[in-house]
């Protein structure tokens, strides 16, 4: 998608102490906003973690639907300077590219208007299968498509290839019965708190029965991303809970792909669940404190001596 932020100390919260969710932004109808110049850029879960991926040092292409228009061009441009092969980029004329307008607030927080356009219409048939060697795919959410899901898979298993997942609201609403399937091949499972109460069913405050549930059903690795509150990862009955270091917050748009991008990393490089943490850690850290979903990306593989700036400590359930 093409995205554009835009920022105002005039973006307001209603009420700061409802938490997540629950808050609610509000600005005067009638009125002009004075806001920060725009930030521009592409967004979008597969873009953003392909961005982090190529940034790493993994050879990475991305498979995302877009317009023959100029914002899809923007798109191809933006990845190129990422490092990210753009062959596999479906093109089309029948639509535009997808486009969002993420108002932030001073705090960070952000809305986002949508429109998926291209985006949300790709299918089995627009995949070249045949190109996908690769020895790992990170899934996105493909809007709840669950024919193009079990493809996906399908085609993993088919042909040896590890797969993460990532998946959108859309697919979590089908519940852990019907993906249960998908989740048991799953290779790294990468969910926030809330995504992974939606998929058990668990209350949003019961992180080690959530954590139990999706450890009965994962295949190998599931992460728990928690906000400021740091994330978990979890290896059959090992699980480590990574903390956070207390960095200015700008932004959080594309701090989920970061996390995940980087864990993933640390499990093909270094093989190594408290690696991935760190990475996941560091990388979404230096996105949250700058406007855009790719701008803090980490420019390398980090050292140890900054991955051990990332604390991490097993978790008892």
């Amino acid at each position: 998608m093409r995205d554009v932020y835009i920022h105002s100390d005039r973006f307001v919260i209603a009420d700061p102490n409802l938490a997540g969710s629950d808050q609610r932004a509000c600005f005067m109808l009638g009125g002009k906003i004075e806001v920060d110049a725009p930030v521009y850029g592409s967004g979008g879960g597969a873009t953003n973690a392909a961005a982090s991926f190529a940034h790493l040092g993994l050879r990475t292409a991305c498979v995302a639907k877009i317009g023959t228009d100029r914002a899809g061009q923007d798109v191809t441009d933006d990845l190129h300077t990422h490092g990210v092969h753009t062959n596999l980029l479906i093109k089309t004329d029948r639509e535009s590219t997808g486009y969002s307008v993420l108002l932030t607030t001073k705090e960070g927080q952000r809305t986002a208007l949508v429109y998926r356009g291209a985006a949300g219409s790709i299918t089995p048939t627009d995949i070249p299968w045949e190109k996908l060697d690769s020895k790992w795919i990170y899934l996105t959410s493909v809007k709840g498509n669950l024919p193009l899901l079990k493809r996906i898979f399908k085609h993993a298993a088919a042909n040896n290839i590890a797969i993460a997942w990532n998946p959108g609201s859309q697919e979590l609403r089908h519940g852990l019965r019907i993906l249960a399937p998908l989740v048991h091949q799953c290779d790294a499972l990468l969910l926030n708190r809330e995504e992974a109460a939606l998929l058990t069913g668990s209350a949003p405050s019961d992180l080690s029965g959530m954590l139990r549930n999706l450890l009965a059903e994962a295949h190998r690795y599931i992460t728990v991303s928690d906000g400021s509150r740091g994330a978990y990862a979890a290896e059959s009955k090992t699980v480590f809970r990574a903390q956070t270091n207390p960095v200015p917050v700008a932004n959080v748009t594309g701090s989920g792909d970061a996390f995940g991008a980087g864990f993933v990393t640390g499990i093909i490089a270094k093989e190594s669940i408290v690696a991935g943490l760190q990475i996941g850690m560091l990388n979404a850290e230096g996105v949250i404190q700058q406007i855009g979903a790719k701008n803090g990306i980490l420019p390398r593989m980090p050292g140890s001596r900054a991955m051990g700036k990332i604390k991490v400590e097993p978790f008892m359930l």
